[in-house]
C-alpha cells in the first residue's frame, strides 16, 4: 500500500498552548537535584541507542516528543536556573538530533501495513506533534484510588476488553485517511470511521494498551481538527481519569512482570496532555532505577501481553494476503533481548515530561502529596 503522507497547515501552530513556568526559590532547592539526575539517566539512555540503533518506529515517535518538550523547557528556562543544568539539557537535545540525523528510516521495522501508515504520518508531522504543549496542572484525578481486586483479575478482565494491536493501527489509520482526505478537500466534514472503529476509539470501556491507544489517537484528532461533533478534551480527561485508576493500581501491584512499559506509556501520554497527578517522585525514582546498567530499559513483556491477547490472535486470523503484514516482528528487541526499545522509548518520554513539570510547576509536584 502506497503511505501518504498527511502535512499539517501552518494555522494549527498558532494552536499550541502558552505556558508560563512558575518559579521559586524553594522550588530549585528540591526540583534542580531532581532534573540533574534525570539529565544523567536520560544522556545514559541515549548514549546506548547513539551506539546501538534501534529499528523501532516507536523509539523515533518518542524521540521527536522527546525533544520538542525539551527544547521548550530550555527555551522558557528562567534566568535563576544553574548554567550547567541548561548546559546539561542543551547536550542531550544535541545527541537526541544525533540520533535523528543518523538514522536510516528506510530500515525501521514496521509491525503491519496499517501501523507503518499511522508511523509515517506521525513522522511528517512530527514537529507540530512534539510541539503542542498542554499546561500541566493538577485536576480531579488526585481523589482515584487502586483497584481492589488482584493483578490477576485484571488480567482477566482485560483479557474480554481489549482488542488485538491490529485492530487500534487499522482504526487509527482509518481516523489518518478520513482526515488527511477531509483537509485535501478543505471540507468541514467530520472525519468517518466505522462503527467498529467508533467502539474501539471512542466508546466503551477498556483497559491497559487499548486505554493508551485511544489517548493517542483521540490525540491525533484533536491536532487534525477531526471529530468535531466530539468533545476531544473531555473525553481524553475521561480516559486518563480510568488510565490514572490503573497506573496506581500496577503500583500497588508492585509491577507485575511485564507492566513496566505500560505504566511508563501511561505517564508520558497523560502526563503529555497536562495531567500533572502522574508527575510523582517516587515515580520518577522508580523510572530511573529501571535503567539498566548499559543505558537502555529491558521489560519481560511478553507473559502480559500474551496474557491480555493484545497482540495475540485473540480474533479471527488475518486473511492469507495480509498474514505477512501482522507477522509479529522483533523490531523492539536489541543485544539478545536484554533491552527493549519500545520501553526505553517510554521511559526515554515520561522523563522528558518531569523534566518540563519540575522546572515549570509548582511546589506541589515536590512532595508525594497525591497518594
Amino acid at each position: 500500500m502506497c503511505v501518504k503522507q498527511l502535512v499539517i497547515f501552518a494555522p494549527l501552530l498558532a494552536v499550541t498552548l502558552a505556558i508560563y513556568p512558575y518559579f521559586d526559590t524553594q522550588d530549585f532547592i528540591y526540583n534542580v537535584p531532581k532534573v540533574y539526575r534525570i539529565s544523567l539517566t536520560l544522556d545514559k539512555l541515549l548514549g546506548y541507542y547513539e551506539l546501538k540503533p534501534s529499528k523501532d518506529p516507536e523509539w523515533y515517535i518518542a524521540l521527536g516528543i522527546a525533544r520538542g518538550q525539551l527544547e521548550y523547557t530550555i527555551n522558557e528556562l528562567d534566568k535563576s536556573v544553574p548554567a550547567k543544568l541548561k548546559e546539561n539539557l542543551n547536550n542531550i537535545t544535541r545527541r537526541m538530533d544525533r540520533i535523528r540525523n543518523n538514522t536510516d528510516f528506510s530500515k525501521l521495522v514496521f509491525r503491519s501495513k496499517d501501523y507503518e501508515y499511522v508511523a509515517k504520518t506521525m513522522f511528517e508531522n512530527l514537529e507540530v506533534l512534539a510541539a503542542m504543549l498542554e499546561p500541566i496542572t493538577i485536576g480531579t484525578m488526585g481523589t482515584q484510588k487502586p483497584y481492589r481486586f488482584s493483578f490477576e483479575q485484571y488480567v482477566q478482565e482485560a483479557r474480554t476488553k481489549m482488542p488485538t494491536r491490529k485492530a487500534a493501527d487499522a482504526c487509527t489509520m482509518q481516523l489518518l485517511i478520513s482526515a488527511m482526505e477531509t483537509q485535501t478537500t478543505q471540507s468541514d466534514g467530520a472525519c468517518e470511521m466505522t462503527p467498529e472503529c467508533n467502539a474501539q476509539l471512542i466508546q466503551g470501556s477498556g483497559l491497559a494498551f487499548q486505554q493508551t491507544s485511544r489517548v493517542r489517537a483521540t490525540g491525533l484528532a484533536r491536532i487534525f481538527d477531526c471529530m468535531e461533533s466530539t468533545d476531544l478534551s473531555a473525553h481524553i480527561y475521561k480516559l486518563c481519569i480510568q488510565i490514572y485508576k490503573e497506573t496506581k493500581s500496577l503500583e500497588s501491584w508492585d509491577h507485575p512482570a511485564g507492566t513496566r512499559t505500560l505504566f511508563m506509556q501511561q505517564i508520558f501520554y497523560c502526563a503529555s496532555h497536562g495531567y500533572g497527578e502522574f508527575i510523582k517522585p517516587r515515580w520518577m525514582n522508580k523510572i530511573m532505577a529501571w535503567q539498566e546498567p548499559k543505558g537502555c530499559y529491558a521489560d519481560d513483556r511478553q507473559p502480559f501481553v500474551r496474557l491480555t491477547g493484545f497482540v495475540g490472535p485473540s480474533t479471527a486470523p488475518p486473511a492469507k494476503d495480509r498474514e505477512e503484514e501482522y507477522r509479529v516482528k522483533k523490531a523492539a528487541e536489541s543485544d539478545g533481548g536484554a533491552c527493549n526499545s519500545l520501553t526505553s522509548a517510554m521511559a526515554l518520554g515520561s522523563l522528558a515530561i518531569y523534566v518540563r513539570a519540575l522546572l515549570e510547576t509548582d511546589q506541589a509536584f515536590q512532595y508525594d502529596v497525591l497518594a
